[in-house]
């Protein structure tokens, strides 16, 4: 079966399914190919696509950082999953993966393979750490190869290929790398969808890879500090590059502890706040889930992960799959389908509305109605007499609907909403009044 033509739509701001608006959800699964059993792979499909999800990020490499002990079988001879011999690829393996790709379109699921992880990459943060723990870069001259490969036995299931994973680009070196790596996917699947997967709060893509990706992925990541990237890096991309689709590929995962091994555990909440404030900011055209346990494939045989980590203990992954926090991001392309009706209208950042300096509270116009996302209950002021709009607000927690009350002011021209009933975050909806 094939899932139809992904393509990015008329307004650069999100992509068509078959020329219908098609939101991007994926989960974080990076390493599916090396960790997974067959028969848990068929379970954990089955799951996520009740729940909604289209999309799953998977490296094509050994995660660095997966949990060990993985299932000992690896794209490139090895005897330890860490040092490769490059030359020698392992035909069972990507054999494998081409199973569990068919298997993931039999379900609805669109693979997006993450061709160049950054520790394999020389001059990358990730390599300075790998190396320095026994784990060698890939030769400049093996880049073309994996990749090839990757097409050869993955392309069929019409893939986004995803060129960089985790990366920063600060040395000459990790560019030359991305260089080969993009250019050879331009050449051998010209007419694939293609992005970079760049690192927690990089706002800096080096100028000659914009042109030939065809949209952006941005990552406000784990540390505990560093949240406000969810909406700070939309804000910055958009103000520093050629409109294309953006979209959250890595938010805090659900039950992550902080970075830095910080004394935390992100919640569903947390997660939802990543979510709604990047796409009320101008991240609209889809979001990435993660569940700390799926992402490194935590199981009960897991002792830690292969090259170390700064995060608090996984959960296993059968656990991960009853998290709430996907169940909500699952709901979230329903919400935007009626709110823009169906993709006809943009979700377009409108901060300039909000008479407030808390910068968690996000505000877009979309279409005739103003969406306000609040991490926590509070009186809403608004530059603006909406003395026709109606003021509803949606508990994104427990899944109830508020009518609140509003006051205008006419000599001010402002407007003041009450705070909502609900002891969780809410989107706030402005809406031309029923008469």
């Amino acid at each position: 079966m094939g899932l139809g033509k992904l393509a990015v739509n008329d307004r650069k701001d999100g992509f068509t399914l078959d020329g219908k608006s098609w939101f991007w959800l994926a989960d974080t699964c990076w390493s599916a190919f090396t960790s997974i059993e067959l028969s848990d792979w068929e379970y954990y499909l089955a799951r996520r696509a009740e729940q909604g999800i289209n999309v799953l990020q998977v490296n094509t490499l050994p995660q660095w950082d997966r949990c060990r002990p993985d299932l000992g079988i690896y794209p490139y001879a090895s005897e330890d999953g860490t040092v490769f011999d490059w030359s020698a690829p392992n035909e069972a393996y990507w054999e494998r993966a081409r199973g569990m790709c068919r298997m993931a379109v039999e379900h609805g699921i669109r693979p997006a393979l993450v061709l160049l992880w950054c520790n394999y990459i020389p001059g990358t943060w990730g390599s300075m750490i790998a190396q320095k723990l026994g784990a060698p870069v890939m030769p400049l001259d093996e880049i073309r190869p994996h990749i090839e490969r990757v097409v050869r036995h993955l392309g069929e299931f019409d893939p986004v290929y995803v060129v960089t994973g985790d990366t920063d680009f600060k040395s000459d070196e990790a560019i030359r790398y991305y260089e080969e790596g993009l250019s050879a996917v331009c050449e051998l699947v010209p007419n694939a969808l293609r992005c970079m997967h760049i690192n927690r709060a990089n706002r800096t893509i080096p100028e000659q890879f914009i042109d030939r990706l065809d949209f952006y992925m941005y990552q406000p990541g784990h540390n505990y500090e560093g949240q406000s990237e969810a909406w700070k890096l939309p804000e910055d991309f958009r103000a520093s590059y050629p409109q294309k689709p953006l979209l959250n590929s890595e938010p805090c995962y659900e039950q992550m502890g902080a970075s830095r091994n910080v004394y935390w555990r992100f919640t569903a909440q947390d997660c939802r706040a990543s979510a709604w404030s990047g796409i009320l900011s101008g991240a609209a055209a889809g979001l990435t889930y993660g569940a700390h346990g799926v992402w490194n494939w935590q199981t009960v045989q897991s002792k830690g992960s292969v090259l170390g980590e700064g995060f608090d203990m996984p959960f296993r992954w059968q656990e991960c799959l009853q998290f709430p926090g996907v169940w909500d991001y699952g709901m979230v392309p329903h919400v935007l389908n009626s709110l823009t009706e169906g993709g006809l209208h943009a979700v377009v950042p409108a901060q300039e509305l909000l008479d407030d300096a808390r910068e968690a509270i996000r505000v877009a116009r979309v279409g005739d109605r103003v969406v306000v996302y609040l991490p926590h209950t509070t009186a809403l002021k608004l530059h603006g007499p909406f003395a026709d709009m109606e003021a509803v607000a949606f508990d994104l927690e427990d899944k109830r609907v508020a009518h609140l009350p509003m006051r205008v002011d006419t000599r001010t021209g402002m407007t003041r909403i009450e705070q909502h009933p609900f002891g969780h975050d809410a989107l706030v909806v402005l809406k031309p009044a029923a008469h």
